[in-house]
C-alpha cells in the first residue's frame, strides 16, 4: 500500500472533485443518493445527522420522513442542529443553520459525513480541522452509537494509507457506484 500524506491527497482529490462539471454533480449525487436510501440503517434512522454541499461536494435528498441537523462548529466540535429557521454562509463560505437549540449527538442514529477522500479501512481526508473526528470520538464507546456514514463520489477512493491514531473509521462509505463496508 501506498503511504501519502494528507495534504497531497487532499489537495489532489479536491482538484478532481472541483473539476466535475455541475450536471456531472447532479447525475453522480443521484446516484449516490438511491445507494444511500437501500441501506437498512438509514431505512430506519429517524434523526440523520447530514451536511450542505460545499466545493462540489454530493447534494443530498431530504425525506419528508426524517429529520435532518446540520452541523455548526463550536469551538474545537460540531454541533447538529435542525434547518427550520434556513441558513447563514460562514466567512469560510460554508452554509451553517441559523437555529440556535442542538440536538444532542447521541440522538443522532446516523452522521453522514463529507469527506474529500477514503481508503480501503475506511478513513477519510476532510478539511484538515478535525471536527468531525473530534464530534465522533465521543460516541466510538457508546453501546448504540449512531452509524458513521462517509459520503463520497466514487472516484474519491484512494488505495493509499494516510490514517493516524486520532482518525474515526467510518462504518461505510455510501458513493455513487457502490457501498464500501469494512476493509475492501
Amino acid at each position: 500500500m501506498i503511504q501519502m500524506s494528507k495534504l497531497a491527497l487532499r489537495k489532489h482529490f479536491l482538484y478532481k472533485r472541483e473539476s466535475i462539471t455541475d450536471s456531472e454533480k447532479i447525475s453522480l449525487s443521484s446516484k449516490l443518493d438511491k445507494n444511500l436510501q437501500l441501506q437498512k440503517e438509514f431505512m430506519a434512522a429517524t434523526n440523520i445527522a447530514s451536511f450542505r454541499s460545499f466545493r462540489k461536494e454530493p447534494l443530498l435528498i431530504k425525506l419528508k420522513d426524517k429529520s435532518y441537523f446540520y452541523p455548526k462548529i463550536d469551538g474545537l466540535n460540531l454541533t447538529f442542529h435542525s434547518d427550520k429557521n434556513g441558513f447563514e454562509t460562514t466567512k469560510y463560505g460554508i452554509e451553517e443553520p441559523k437555529d440556535k437549540n442542538n440536538l444532542a449527538i447521541n440522538e443522532i442514529d446516523i452522521f453522514l459525513v463529507p469527506l474529500i477522500s477514503f481508503n480501503k479501512d475506511l478513513y477519510r481526508i476532510g478539511f484538515g480541522g478535525g471536527y468531525y473526528d473530534r464530534t465522533l470520538t465521543k460516541l466510538l464507546n457508546n453501546e448504540s452509537r449512531p452509524k458513521f456514514f462517509g459520503i463520497s463520489y466514487d472516484f474519491q477512493f484512494t488505495k493509499c494509507k494516510f490514517e493516524s491514531k486520532i482518525d474515526v473509521r467510518l462504518d461505510k462509505v455510501i458513493t455513487d457506484k457502490k457501498v464500501y463496508v469494512g476493509k475492501i
